[in-house]
C-alpha cells in the first residue's frame, strides 16, 4: 500500500484514506476493528472472516529492503462533476503543480514479526512528507506499528495531527510476477484551532508487476500503476454523499517503478 501524507499540498493525493458514501456506510465501515496483527494468528483469521481482509498487504521476498522510486501523476479525473468537490484547490494544485512531474522518493519494505515482507508505513510516509515539509517529516513525528499495522498517526508541526485508519483490505495474485491490491482509509485530520476534525474517504488500488533484478538490466526491477479514489462522507454533507452512490468524486492515477537502493538492507525486527 502505498501515497504523501502532507495534510494540504502533497504530490501523494491524501492516500491513508477509507471507502464510503452515505452516513450509514461510514458508520459501518468506522465499526470494522483494527486489530489484527498484534493479535495471535487465530485472531488474525477471525478479523478476516468479518470482511476485513488480510491481517496486511504480504509481498514476495524480492521486494524487500529499499528502493528508489519514481512516480508520475498521469491522470487527474473528477467524474461526478465539480459540484462533488469539496477541496477544488486540492484537484486544481494536482492539475498545475503535480500531473506529468516525475517525483522521486526512497521507500521500503521490512519484516513483521512473523517474518512476512510487509511495507514500511512509517518510514514511507516520513519520506514522502519531508519532500514537502521538512521539518514534518521525521520518524519521532510517526506513530506506527507494524504488528498492528492499521493504525498510523501523525503529528504536524503547529499541533495538527492525522489519524489514518485501514478499515478494509484484499490482494491478489495474478501470477508468479503480479499482485493487486486494495485498501480503504479513513483518515482524521484535527486541527488547534478547528472544533470539529475534518473526515476523509479514499481506496488505494495498485497492480505491481516485477521481475529479478538480474534481469532488469539497470531499469527497474518492480512497475506499479496506482489509483487513488476520493469519496464523500456524511461530514462533507449527508445530502450530497447520498447523490454520490457510493461513487469516486476525484480519480489520481499514478506510474510507479521501483530501483534497488544497493546500499538499503531493509529493516527487520
Amino acid at each position: 500500500m502505498l501515497r504523501s501524507q502532507q495534510t494540504h499540498s502533497a504530490a501523494r493525493r491524501d492516500v491513508l484514506n477509507w471507502g464510503g458514501a452515505s452516513l450509514a456506510a461510514s458508520l459501518w465501515l468506522q465499526s470494522l476493528p483494527a486489530q489484527a496483527s498484534k493479535l495471535p494468528p487465530v485472531f488474525d483469521r477471525a478479523w478476516e472472516s468479518i470482511g476485513g481482509g488480510p491481517a496486511d498487504l504480504f509481498f514476495p521476498e524480492d521486494f524487500m529492503g529499499m528502493w528508489e522510486v519514481s512516480s508520475t501523476l498521469t491522470k487527474v479525473e473528477t467524474p461526478l462533476g465539480p459540484e462533488y468537490i469539496v477541496d477544488p484547490q486540492s484537484v486544481q494544485r494536482a492539475l498545475d503543480q503535480d500531473l506529468n512531474r516525475e517525483q522521486h522518493y526512497p521507500a521500503a519494505f521490512r519484516r513483521n514479526k512473523g517474518g512476512k515482507v510487509i511495507i514500511d508505513r512509517a518510514f514511507n510516509t516520513a519520506k514522502l512528507i519531508s519532500m514537502y515539509n521538512p521539518d514534518a517529516g521525521s520518524m519521532d513525528r510517526i506513530s506506527w506499528n507494524p504488528d498492528d499495522p492499521n493504525l498510523l498517526k501523525i503529528f504536524l508541526p503547529g499541533g495538527s495531527n492525522v489519524l489514518a485508519r485501514v478499515v478494509r483490505r484484499s490482494e491478489d495474485r495474478k501470477g508468479a510476477d503480479r499482485l493487486d491490491t486494495s485498501e480503504f482509509f479513513q483518515q482524521i485530520f484535527e486541527k488547534p484551532d478547528s472544533p470539529e476534525p475534518r473526515v476523509k474517504a479514499s481506496q488505494c488500488f495498485t497492480k505491481y508487476k516485477w521481475r529479478s533484478e538480474a534481469s532488469s538490466q539497470g531499469g527497474p526491477a518492480i512497475v506499479a500503476t496506482q489509483v487513488v479514489s476520493d469519496y464523500l462522507t456524511a461530514y462533507d454533507g449527508e445530502g450530497l454523499s447520498i447523490r454520490a452512490q457510493n461513487r469516486p468524486v476525484t480519480i489520481y492515477t499514478y506510474k510507479m517503478a521501483f530501483r534497488r537502493i544497493k546500499d538499503g538492507q531493509g529493516l527487520s525486527i
